[in-house]
């Protein structure tokens, strides 16, 4: 199976400490990176494997819509499985 998140170092300026980021492309298949912020391996992973679970389930930003717009979109996701 292909990996959809890939986890790089990036070197600071002085050469001394370094951060990740991730590589990913997005829903509308645009290459997209990630700064991390930090230089701790352990939660770079967890993170890329928590971006990889979101690329792989379609996960979607929030947007907003009016109550008719979400009954409709309610409806289309569960059909009759509300009761």
């Amino acid at each position: 199976m292909k990996q959809l998140a890939k986890l790089h170092k990036r070197p600071s300026r002085d050469g001394r400490r370094f951060t990740y980021f991730l590589r990913y492309e997005d829903k509308d298949v645009r290459r997209k990176w990630e700064t991390l912020g930090h230089g701790d391996k352990r939660k770079a992973e967890k993170q890329c494997a928590q971006k990889e679970k979101e690329l792989r389930m379609g996960y979607s930003e929030p947007c907003s819509m009016g109550l008719r717009d979400f009954m409709k979109d309610s409806l289309a996701r569960t059909g009759t499985a509300v009761q």
